[in-house]
């Protein structure tokens, strides 16, 4: 049954007895409702702030404030009587308005009501409000949704879904990490939020008439305006951001603000641009729900996402993979591999290309006959090997063995490892491992060269000591650097023939796709 007043009004607050210009009054209503600590609570306000806080007690405990302006003392008991507060539902879903009454109006008044409720952190929350100051949700666990017109929305400290749909408003939202889905978007406002600096997400993120702009590590690719990307570990959850005309900032709590740069500006991978379909046959597929098994003798494979695992191969073409929410087998006898994100454990080879991996959440293996190959991310250890060509780790977060016959390797550590094994060999090439100033380990550097002016062990850290005892190896000298830095740790084992090792402590930005 529906209450049509929550409880007699209690009058608070009043002007001066000078009636002859406008008057407010202000009146409080305190009350609670029983609501499951799974239920739901539907809020409706068609004027006014509203303030919902998660707590560990039961029910609803509602303290809303109406106010109402009006010229005289009829006109304000006039508001004070249309402007209703309703009450609907049960303990399961609880429904709280505020309803203007059919009645006629006698006198010019206007009204506005506060809305300050506390309920089970657990419990889901819904509001609609059209116009208002603020909207506040904050310390929820449940699915938060909001419909919102105008006036900022401030979602903070939420660890359930976050839905958020404005208007006229900016949205902010801070929270540690994003531990579910949440999407967020206004026509004409901005949206900012905020997350620890180590949060592990995946953001979408379009605007046509703003920017976009982040502190944080990310990397991705625009597609049209829109921009996805990974930031710091891919596999997180998904944090979409639309504004049409506002900006879109992602933060990292604690950094500066200044430090933040629009994606647009970031470092461009560029990807050689898809080919044509020269042979017959192969598939092309959008999403596939469900793990996806193929195998084709002649013709190329391009899926956009994969939501489970997946077991490619062709004996002539190349490969275009998206996202990959299970264990990921390519194979190819002859074509190029491009993958986008891997969540599970990655098996790539191909008999001819380069290969290009966004990221490997768990490390696995990476090969090619003959081929350049490109990993933005690898979460795991990771085995990488080419026949003839180049090896580029951009953030390595697991070990890495990497070799190649006739190559430069280039491996960048993650900023925030201090300890990991790296084991790279180059037969004709150069080795460059970029480490944070704190990174330690066991090292051992070998330089096998016939020009040791030319090629030399060069280290930005300090610990290292370069072996000058030249020994003849068929005709050629080996360079040899060991020693403990920063107090030892993993095996650091690098060789190139016919090129030079150089330890360095260069910040390795983020990057962004171009296709």
């Amino acid at each position: 049954m529906k209450n049509r007043a929550l409880i007699t009004a209690v009058f608070l607050l009043a002007s001066s007895a000078a009636f002859a210009a406008s008057v407010g009054r202000t009146f409080r209503v305190e009350e609670q409702f029983p609501l499951n600590a799974d239920g739901t609570l539907i809020l409706e306000n068609g004027i006014g702030d509203i303030e919902i806080t998660g707590t560990e007690v039961d029910g609803i405990s509602a303290d809303v404030m109406k106010t109402v302006v009006a010229t005289d003392e009829q006109g304000i008991e006039e508001a004070r009587f249309l402007t209703e507060l309703v009450v609907g539902g049960d303990a399961s879903t609880r429904v709280l308005r505020t309803v203007m009454g059919p009645g006629p109006r006698k006198k010019q008044w206007s009204s506005s009501v506060f809305w300050r409720v506390r309920l089970p952190r657990t419990a889901n929350v819904r509001v609609a409000s059209t116009s208002s100051n603020h909207v506040r949700i904050s310390n929820m666990r449940g699915n938060v949704f909001v419909k919102n017109f105008n006036g900022m929305v401030a979602v903070d400290n939420n660890s359930g879904p976050v839905t958020v749909d404005s208007v006229n408003g900016t949205i902010v939202l801070t929270a540690p990490s994003i531990e579910k889905e949440t999407r967020l978007s206004s026509l004409n406002g901005h949206i900012v939020v905020r997350v620890r600096p180590d949060s592990d997400l995946r953001w979408v993120a379009e605007t046509i008439g703003g920017d976009i702009r982040t502190n944080l590590p990310v990397r991705g690719v625009f597609v049209g305006p829109a921009f996805r990307g990974s930031v710091n570990a891919p596999g997180g959850q998904m944090l979409y951001t639309s504004a049409l005309t506002g900006n879109i900032h992602l933060l990292g709590t604690g950094l500066p603000d200044t430090a933040m740069q629009s994606v647009r500006l970031i470092e461009t991978i560029v990807i050689p641009p898809e080919q044509k379909t020269q042979v017959q046959g192969g598939i092309r597929r959008g999403v596939v729900n469900g793990s996806i098994n193929y195998n084709t003798l002649a013709g190329d494979v391009q899926i956009t996402e994969v939501r489970g695992g997946a077991r490619l191969a062709t004996d002539a073409g190349k490969v275009q993979l998206g996202s990959v929410s299970g264990n990921a087998i390519v194979t190819s006898r002859g074509g190029s591999l491009q993958l986008g994100e891997i969540l599970g454990t990655l098996r790539a080879s191909t008999r001819a290309g380069d290969i290009f991996v966004e990221a490997a959440r768990r490390g696995g293996t990476i090969e090619t006959t003959g081929g350049t190959i490109r990993l933005l991310y690898t979460g795991g250890p990771t085995r990488l090997v080419t026949g003839g060509g180049d090896i580029v780790v951009r953030q390595a977060a697991g070990p890495i063995e990497a070799s190649t016959r006739s190559g430069d390797i280039t491996i960048s550590v993650d900023r925030v490892t201090t300890k990991q094994k790296i084991d790279a060999v180059t037969e004709k090439g150069n080795v460059v491992l970029n480490v944070g100033p704190q990174f330690g380990g066991d090292f051992d550097l070998t330089v096998i060269t016939d020009n040791a002016t030319a090629h030399t062990i060069e280290s930005e850290l300090s610990g290292l000591t370069i072996s000058r005892t030249k020994e003849v190896v068929e005709g050629r000298v080996r360079l040899r650097a060991t020693g403990r830095i920063n107090g030892g740790g993993e095996k650091i084992t690098l060789q190139a023939t016919g090129g030079s090792i150089r330890i360095i402590t260069a910040p390795s930005g983020p990057a962004l796709l171009g296709r």
